[in-house]
């Protein structure tokens, strides 16, 4: 093939399908693994291993988590996923309870070796003489991702009644949800009870995906660019002024001495979702036809296709690596110092290099083979 016609097929249209969720979704997954990969202030004090998040103690780039926290985005997202295997299942005449057990199957069943592995490594370790606060503290923290199945799975069980709600009220179904929201959470607060707040989960995350069917039935994209302007902008001042407030945090993840905005949602995270859906919208136009060229389509279809599973795994691929650096009395810099800023993208393509090696070693176990981009 000649270098002309090289450059050709590169450009060349591909148009199968609306890449654009694909892409959504690997940002929000890969921001929630560039994150936590980033911000893991692992260091070894009086010889043992130290595990904190470097916001703690650098409280100053709390508004990093404005920009890496791109959850909102997952759960929208979601809802056109959800919306668009319910139609076509429905379409083939499928019962909408045979299509949630299959929705489930298809979110469940990946993560069961998940599952496996992560308590058989800690048992083990338990039983090699691990101190024992710190394997299960690590161990808690690399199930902790998973509450995204569970909130994805019920928002999964409900999509046809929302789904319905969606088609008949529109738009007053998005408001009667963001209003819940912000009842619970403001019972929360004037109560002190957390564990009021936890319906957020899926009134805040559900906010979301209602956007989604929006997305999916074409209403969102004809929103113009003014009111999408309008609409992100709104919301962020609105995050600026409830989080001025000494009741929410700044932060976007829970950080040790304040209330988590984030677990369970809260009236940031809600306009927070309402800040990014616009946002992501104004954007489409930009990467539509970048993502429609064969080359950048190919490698949106590899990372939708392990997006999951690198979620799943990144924070196992973390401990195993600073484990065998500890081990191997490797250096450990003190967290956000010069020299531990520096070592970040050195760390950061390690901790690429193994997860990927991992995902594809998974790959050859399964029998299974993954185009190249």
């Amino acid at each position: 093939m000649s270098r002309t016609e090289r450059t050709t097929a590169r450009a060349e249209p591909v148009q199968q399908r609306d890449r654009f969720p694909d892409l959504l979704r690997s940002l929000a997954l890969g921001a929630v693994i560039l994150g936590h990969w980033t911000m893991a202030a692992v260091s070894v004090q009086n010889g043992e291993l130290h595990v904190d998040n470097v916001l703690n103690t650098n409280r100053f780039l709390w508004p990093l988590t404005w920009v890496l926290v791109l959850i909102p985005l997952f759960f929208f997202v979601g809802g056109f996923s959800n919306a668009t295997s319910l139609t076509r299942a429905l379409g083939r005449g499928d019962s909408p309870a045979k299509w949630l057990v299959k929705r489930l199957k298809a979110l469940i069943v990946p993560v069961l070796p998940f599952l496996v592995v992560v308590v058989g490594l800690v048992l083990l370790a338990l039983q090699l003489g691990a101190p024992r606060t710190l394997t299960l503290t690590v161990g808690i923290v690399v199930l902790m991702p998973l509450w995204f199945v569970a909130v994805y799975s019920v928002l999964a069980a409900i999509t046809v009644p929302m789904l319905g709600l969606h088609r008949r009220y529109g738009i007053r179904v998005v408001v009667g949800l963001a209003v819940l929201a912000c009842v619970v959470d403001a019972a929360r607060t004037i109560l002190d009870e957390p564990y009021i707040g936890y319906a957020n989960y899926v009134l805040v995350h559900g906010t979301a995906q209602q956007l989604g069917f929006f997305y999916w039935d074409g209403r969102l994209g004809r929103v113009s660019r003014r009111a999408l302007g309008a609409w992100s902008l709104g919301a962020l001042a609105l995050l600026c002024a409830v989080v001025a407030t000494p009741i929410w945090s700044e932060s976007m993840v829970g950080l040790s001495g304040e209330r988590s905005n984030m677990s369970p949602p809260s009236i940031p995270t809600l306009l927070h979702t309402l800040f990014l859906i616009p946002l992501a919208m104004l954007a489409r136009p930009w990467v539509a036809r970048w993502m429609d060229r064969l080359r950048p389509a190919r490698i949106l279809d590899v990372a939708a296709r392990y997006s999951m599973r690198a979620f799943l795994w990144h924070l196992p691929v973390a401990v195993v690596v600073y484990g065998l650096v500890f081990a191997l009395s490797g250096p450990l810099p003190t967290p956000g110092t010069g020299a531990w800023w520096l070592s970040r993208p050195l760390t950061l393509a390690i901790l690429a290099v193994v997860l990927v090696g991992w995902l594809r070693w998974g790959d050859w176990l399964g029998g299974r083979r993954t185009r190249r981009p």
